[in-house]
């Protein structure tokens, strides 16, 4: 404790001249880094406060793939054929030789209120759930695809561009990424008086990409990639498969299916701040490397429980988590430089805090809250001076 007070006292001594020791003085314009003044004299360190603790529960992850995008489905209007064939984003053929392109009752589209949502990760897998129907047959899909490919890695390993219809035609193969379906987690539940067959089934990819005597078209996805759709240049999918066992992995007696709809980008909503921020991510505004850590305080109680500590680079992003039971942080996310204290950021929702809200030099990208989600961007006042922490007349800035 002896030597966390020293340490404390001689920050305090550094802060109130400009002659401070090299590790916390950085020159910019005559500018250095100094504290905002406003240490948490409540704010007690311990021995096992140095110990950095990760959060076991944050808002986003889920131990799984990070989501990069996520879109509604919308039914292809199935162009050129419009006239003949119904608004769809599935095709099931009611025959072992696929000759009924043209027979209606083979598209399944859309319930009212229940599009399907393909959702893209940063892995290189994608997901594409929910419910099609067709008269009384509803089908439940959850499909993968993996091994995301540009057109460039595609070629490379031998796979095509299938392009048909209005939109397929007019498309550009090189603005088009690609897809595998992934039999080994992908299943198709058909219920209903009007199903070509009833019961839970497995799916893989067709043509077989395994098959040199096949074509290798995968799933293509990309501007005119729902092949079958007026809409040229809108962003849409088109892919072709075959329903198998689930068990013994032979294809069912009707097997073979298409999907043919367009994208739509769901953009991300966000909210006020409510409950208590969970997670932040800030933005060094500096011209320096710097050790930059962070502290809580520990279940809202007095003591101080380090969440960050690492060396931040030059306008490099950084980011920390809530060490508390629920994921977060508590009234104030503490930020000390070097070895002093610098400032304190409200992470309580008493402030609308959210990406723009500006400390010093540190600056809010992103964030979370409890109970809103993902932080809404914040509208910053007028501080010219907001490095200094004060302002005089505007034209002249001092240090607290």
């Amino acid at each position: 404790m002896l030597a966390i007070l020293f340490v404390f006292a001689s920050c305090e001594k550094e802060s109130a001249s400009d002659s401070t020791l090299e590790q916390n003085e950085v020159l910019f314009e005559k500018e250095i880094i100094v504290s905002d003044g406003e240490e948490d004299p409540e704010l007690q360190f311990t021995e096992t406060s140095e110990r950095l603790v990760v959060s076991s529960s944050k808002t986003y992850g889920n131990n799984g793939p990070e989501v990069a995008a996520t879109y509604t489905v919308i039914d292809a209007d199935r162009a050129p054929y419009g006239h003949i064939q119904p608004v769809s984003n599935f095709w099931w053929s009611n025959s072992r030789d696929a000759d009924d392109y043209f027979n209606p009752d083979t598209y399944y589209g859309a319930a009212e209120g229940e599009n399907l949502v393909f959702t893209e990760y940063t892995n290189g897998t994608a997901n594409l759930v929910g419910t099609t129907i067709s008269g009384t047959c509803t089908v439940e899909l959850n499909v993968w695809f993996k091994h995301k490919k540009d057109w460039a890695e595609w070629q490379a390993i031998g796979g095509e561009h299938k392009k048909e219809g209005v939109a397929g035609l007019a498309s550009n193969s090189a603005d088009m990424n690609f897809y595998l379906i992934d039999h080994t987690r992908s299943t198709v539940t058909a219920s209903g008086g009007d199903c070509i067959e009833t019961g839970t089934f497995g799916l893989v990819q067709r043509p077989d990409p395994n098959d040199p005597n096949t074509p290798n078209y995968g799933t293509h996805i990309g501007p005119g990639g729902a092949n079958y759709d007026s809409n040229i240049g809108a962003f849409g999918l088109s892919t072709w498969g075959t329903l198998i066992d689930p068990v013994s992995c032979l294809p069912i007696s009707k097997p073979k299916i298409d999907f043919n709809f367009r994208l739509e980008l769901n953009e991300e909503e966000c909210n006020d701040c409510e409950g208590k921020v969970t997670d932040l991510t800030l933005n060094w505004d500096w011209h320096n490397d710097y050790r930059v850590r962070v502290y809580q305080r520990y279940e809202n109680t007095c003591y101080a429980t380090k969440i960050f500590d690492e060396t931040v680079g030059a306008h490099e992003n950084f980011s920390f988590s809530g060490a508390n039971s629920n994921g977060t942080i508590g009234k104030w996310a503490y930020i000390f430089v070097g070895n002093c204290y610098y400032t304190k950021i409200r992470t309580n929702c008493d402030l609308e805090i959210g990406p723009g809200y500006v400390k010093g030099v540190l600056e809010v990208v992103s964030g979370n809250s409890s109970h809103g989600g993902e932080l809404c961007e914040y509208v910053p006042e007028d501080n010219y001076c907001h490095r200094h922490w004060r302002c005089r007349y505007r034209s002249h800035c001092r240090y607290y």
